[in-house]
């Protein structure tokens, strides 16, 4: 009975993602985008959400961690159609931390190109001028009047214009010092494995307890996603996941080479999962 499976499977993707109520439990949920921008777009945005101190992402701000913190802040991430959408406790902080602004000594921090459409007493609506892509920030509580919101969007934002700090997302065009940094968000062919690891992102954070980082690879070195040896979860469970679970990555592939690292494939694309580092 194909509904009845519709609803099994729906409810376990529900369950592994963290996703509640945020589907009809009679559809299994769409988790990737096919839209070339959207998944450019969200392919940069995991990479700067899967970072930390130890590997800071290149667009993070000097001696303070600002994307590489967002992951405590979330409770969700799905997609809708035309936009991803994320749910988080404080989409107003979330938002400052990503918004571009111009450092004096480091440059451009934060994700260049991102703009800010508008935003409600709930809900911060974003969009990356690069590639079209659309980013919805949906807050767990609603402000009481927008002039209770508008005063707390200014004082999450109020820290971009300071210590040096210029804003760059008022602007209505892409700046050419952000324009500098358009290798971040070009299409690549592992640009579809990114974007379907940030949609399976919730569980290594919150149910594996693990702390990842995307380590962009070179000629000589694959891309990886790397975890510290603190979380008690197996490796396998990470690979049960991503690529066997009713959440997996269709078309997906692993290789094992050993109990704690092995490559992850998807199409011409590969990066290497290494716990216990």
């Amino acid at each position: 009975m194909p509904h009845t499976t519709d609803k099994r499977v729906s409810k376990e993707v529900g369950r592994l993602l963290y996703l509640g109520r945020l589907h009809p439990t009679g559809d299994r949920p769409t988790l990737d985008p096919t839209d070339r921008g959207q998944l450019a777009f969200q392919a940069l945005l995991f990479e700067c959400l899967m970072s930390n101190r130890e590997y800071p992402h290149p667009l993070e701000q000097p001696q303070k961690s600002a994307m590489a913190s967002i992951s405590g802040y979330l409770n969700a991430i799905c997609h809708q159609p035309g936009h991803l959408e994320i749910h988080t406790n404080t989409a107003y902080r979330v938002t400052s931390r990503l918004l571009p602004f111009q450092h004096e000594d480091h440059g451009v921090c934060g994700i260049p190109g991102l703009r800010l459409i508008d935003f409600t007493c709930r809900r911060v609506r974003l969009i990356h001028l690069p590639t079209g892509a659309r980013l919805d920030l949906v807050d767990s509580q609603r402000w009481h009047g927008m002039d209770i919101a508008r005063m707390v969007f200014r004082q999450e934002t109020d820290w971009h214009k300071s210590n040096g700090r210029s804003p760059l997302w008022p602007r209505s065009v892409l700046t050419d010092e952000e324009a500098a940094h358009h290798a971040c968000w070009a299409y690549t062919t592992s640009t579809p494995l990114r974007s379907a690891l940030l949609m399976r992102s919730m569980p290594l954070w919150y149910r594996f307890d693990l702390v990842p980082a995307w380590v962009t690879g070179h000629p000589t070195r694959p891309d990886r996603l790397v975890w510290d040896a603190h979380s008690e979860t197996d490796h396998d469970r990470v690979v049960e996941l991503l690529v066997r679970s009713e959440a997996r990555i269709p078309g997906a592939r692993y290789r094992e080479k050993t109990s704690c690292s092995g490559t992850l494939e998807l199409g011409s694309s590969s990066a290497q999962l290494i716990s216990n580092v």
